[in-house]
């Protein structure tokens, strides 16, 4: 019976432990920055194909040249590589586009 009496008092004491550190993090939110009227142009989406293919394709292949794949080929290629870039949709379509355009 008393240790029962003691688990019970544990999982209780671990519990409002638990409940404080949760209440403090919800009740203090991190303080946010100042947001500004108008929204900051995306750095990434001014950036050509041309670019784009070269800063981010570059990090983990040689770079080959825009024509040594078909169109069909590059809609594969960069479909594959925009799961495995972590690549924006308008990224991927700005780098197929640039590849598309030397065939």
């Amino acid at each position: 019976m008393l240790r029962n009496i003691r688990r019970q008092f544990g999982v209780a004491w671990a519990l409002a432990a638990l409940g404080t550190m949760v209440g403090s993090a919800v009740a203090d939110p991190p303080p946010e920055r100042a947001k500004s009227s108008r929204a900051e142009p995306d750095p990434e989406a001014q950036k050509s194909g041309e670019e784009l293919w070269s800063a981010n394709c570059r990090l983990c292949h040689n770079i080959r040249p825009a024509n040594a794949y078909s169109d069909a080929q590059w809609d594969v290629i960069m479909h594959h590589m925009r799961v495995r870039a972590f690549l924006t949709g308008q990224e991927q379509r700005a780098i197929a586009d640039f590849l598309k355009s030397s065939n």
